[in-house]
C-alpha cells in the first residue's frame, strides 16, 4: 500500500478530523456572544419512486418526513448527508465536512421495501451493507462537487460527485424551473462492492460467474420544477435520469442501462 493509500484510508486520519470539527462547534459557541446566531430549521415530507439498475426490480415508491436544521457553521439531517460543518463560507461560497451515511445496495436500506427483484440472479445471494461514510462538499454558485470515503470498513470505497445547476425560468417567489448537468465517479472497490461477484457469491447455476468491474463513470442528468408560495412554504419536483458506465451496465446483477428517480417535496421553513 502507497503513503497516499494509506492517507486517504486511515480512520484515525478521518477520526482526528471528527475531532477538529468537535472542537470547532466549542470554538463556534464561544462566539455567539460575538454574532447573533440562530437556528434555521426545514420539515417537510418527500415522496419518491425510484428505478434502480438491478435485474428485475421493480419501481420502489415511498413517502418520508424530513427534518433539516442549520446555526452557525453548523448543518444537520438528511439534505446535508447527516452533520456538515462549514469552515470556509461566503456569500456565493462554501466549503463543508462531515459525517453521511450511504447505501446504494441491492436491499438497501434507504429503500423500505420487502419487494426485492424475482430474477434467479438473487437466489442466496449476500448483499453488502450501508456504510458510514467522511464527506467533503463545496458549492460555488451553481457548481457543487462532494467527495464520499467510506470509514466503517465495508467497501473502503471513494465516490466523486459534480454537478451545475443551471437556471431556466423564475427567481425568488413563484414558479422557477432549473436543469442538472454532472456526473458520478465511483472507485473500483465501490463498483467491486456494489456489483462485483467473487467468492461465496459466485454461482453459476443462478447465472452469477465471477465478476471484477471497473471505476465507473456515471453521468446524468436533472429537470427541477419549485413554486416558491412565500418565505415558508414551497414545493420541489425533480426527475433524475443517471445512465451507467458500461463496466456496471456488464454486471450479471444488472438489467438495465441507467439509473432514475423521481422526487415531489413539500417543505416549510422557520
Amino acid at each position: 500500500m502507497t503513503k497516499h493509500e494509506f492517507l486517504r484510508n486511515s480512520l484515525f486520519s478521518y477520526l482526528l478530523i471528527a475531532a477538529y470539527c468537535l472542537a470547532a462547534l466549542f470554538v463556534d459557541d464561544a462566539k455567539a456572544d460575538e454574532q447573533s446566531q440562530q437556528w434555521q430549521m426545514e420539515v417537510g415530507a418527500a415522496q419518491l419512486a425510484i428505478d434502480t439498475a438491478w435485474r428485475d426490480y421493480d419501481i420502489q415508491t415511498m413517502v418520508l418526513p424530513y427534518f433539516n436544521a442549520r446555526k452557525g457553521n453548523w448543518r444537520i439531517g438528511p439534505k446535508y448527508g447527516l452533520v456538515q460543518y462549514a469552515f470556509l463560507q461566503g456569500a456565493e461560497f462554501e466549503a463543508s465536512m462531515g459525517l453521511s451515511f450511504r447505501d446504494e445496495t441491492y436491499d438497501s436500506s434507504l429503500i423500505f421495501s420487502d419487494e426485492l427483484s424475482d430474477d434467479e440472479v438473487f437466489t442466496d445471494y449476500k448483499d453488502g451493507k450501508g456504510e458510514l461514510t467522511f464527506r467533503t462538499q463545496l458549492q460555488y454558485k451553481q457548481l457543487f462537487v462532494r467527495l464520499a470515503q467510506d470509514i466503517s470498513n465495508h467497501s473502503d470505497g471513494l465516490t466523486f460527485l459534480a454537478r451545475y445547476n443551471l437556471p431556466i425560468y423564475g427567481q425568488g417567489l413563484g414558479l422557477q424551473l432549473s436543469a442538472d448537468l454532472g456526473f458520478y465517479w465511483q472507485d473500483k472497490k465501490y463498483t467491486q462492492y456494489l456489483y462485483g461477484i467473487a467468492n461465496g457469491n459466485i454461482a453459476p447455476e443462478f447465472g452469477r460467474y465471477e465478476y471484477q468491474p471497473s471505476a465507473a463513470l456515471n453521468p446524468f442528468t436533472s429537470l427541477n420544477l419549485t413554486y416558491v408560495f412565500n418565505e415558508q412554504w414551497s414545493v420541489f419536483t425533480s426527475l433524475r435520469y443517471e445512465q451507467l458506465d458500461s463496466t456496471i451496465k456488464k454486471s450479471p446483477l444488472v438489467g438495465e442501462t441507467a439509473k432514475q428517480q423521481f422526487t415531489a417535496t413539500i417543505n416549510y421553513r422557520f
